[in-house]
């Protein structure tokens, strides 16, 4: 089950893990060493496999430390990845937009306009609004 409250944390590593956690951590290693045994055709893996899920369904608890682990690996990578794939769509996406729009002579937000003169470069919108307006404001 995903933890959806949020906490200040000093670390990726979680302090506690709950017996949710605990059991899908153990699910998916379940899971791994079916998919590796599968794969891989190795029959030791499907051993593994049903140990994990003894263990798993006896006593959940014993996969506290590989699930630190893994919530805290994963949280260490999903912060990584996004900040690393938010920062590539920038720079792919909206730079070259800009660099173009630059080059073509465009002023959207009427920068060289802004503070040159006394008049506002606000538009001004004299509109009075009606309930078809609100009904369909598209």
């Amino acid at each position: 089950m995903i933890d959806i409250v949020a906490r200040k944390t000093t670390s990726f590593i979680p302090k506690k893990i709950s017996r949710d956690q605990a059991k899908d951590t153990g699910m998916a290693i379940t899971l791994l060493c079916l998919l590796l045994g599968w794969f891989g055709n190795v029959r030791n893996f499907f051993a593994a496999a049903i140990v994990s899920l003894l263990i798993t369904m006896i006593v959940p608890q014993a996969m506290n430390p590989i699930a630190k682990f893994w919530f805290g690996f994963s949280h260490l990578l999903g912060t990584i990845m996004s900040t690393i794939i938010l920062s590539l769509m920038f720079f792919v996406i909206v730079t070259p937009i800009g660099v173009v729009r630059r080059l073509a002579g465009h002023d959207s937000l009427q920068l060289k306009k802004w503070k040159k003169g006394k008049e506002s470069v606000f538009k001004v919108r004299e509109h009075t609004f009606t309930a078809s307006d609100i009904k369909h404001p598209y």
